[in-house]
C-alpha cells in the first residue's frame, strides 16, 4: 500500500507533488526520544544508576523486596531499563515513581549520594515529567499496533 512506485502514496504524489508521507509514526517517536534535552537525559541517567544499584546484586534485590513487603507496597521489585526497547523506559520510570519512598529509604541505608538524588525536588519533578511523557509514548505505540489499524482509527 505504501510502495514508492505503485502504492497509494505514489498515486497520491502523482496528483499532488506537495504531499508528504511518513512510513511509520512510531519510528519518528523512537528517534525523538533518543534526542531528549540534556537535563532530562541526566535525570534518566540517574534513574538508571538507581535501578542498577538495587538490581545489580541479588542480595540488594532481596533486601529491597523484603523492605517493600514490610512496608506493604504496591510493588516489591523495580524493573530493569533496557536501551533496546525505549518503551521499557516508561514502565521503569513509573515503577520508580510508585516506589520512590521505599527506594529512598533503601538508598539511605546503602548509598547516601543516590539517596540525596531521591530527595531532590527538581529531580523528582523531572522524573515525574519523564514518566508521564514515556507513558504517553507507550499509549500511542500500543494504540497504533495492529494489521488493519490506521492513524484515523487510532485518533478517534
Amino acid at each position: 500500500m505504501t510502495g514508492a512506485t505503485a502504492g497509494a502514496i505514489a498515486k497520491i504524489k502523482e496528483k499532488s507533488n506537495e504531499t508528504t508521507s511518513s512510513h511509520c509514526i512510531l519510528h519518528r517517536h523512537a528517534l525523538a526520544m533518543k534526542n531528549i534535552p540534556l537535563c532530562l537525559k541526566n535525570g534518566l541517567d540517574e534513574v538508571i544508576k538507581i535501578v542498577n544499584f538495587i538490581k545489580s546484586h541479588p542480595l540488594k534485590s532481596r533486601l529491597f523486596k523484603i523492605l517493600c513487603d514490610d512496608l506493604v507496597s504496591i510493588h516489591n521489585t523495580l524493573l530493569f531499563h533496557t536501551e533496546i526497547r525505549w518503551l521499557s523506559r516508561g514502565k521503569v520510570l513509573t515503577r520508580l515513581m510508585e516506589l520512590r519512598a521505599e527506594v529512598s529509604s533503601f538508598l539511605m541505608d546503602h548509598n547516601v549520594t543516590l539517596a540525596e538524588t531521591m530527595n531532590d525536588v527538581t529531580w523528582l519533578c523531572q522524573l515525574s515529567y519523564l514518566a508521564d511523557i514515556f507513558n504517553k509514548m507507550n499509549e500511542l505505540s500500543l494504540s497504533l499496533q495492529g494489521r488493519t489499524l490506521t492513524i484515523f482509527d487510532a485518533s478517534s
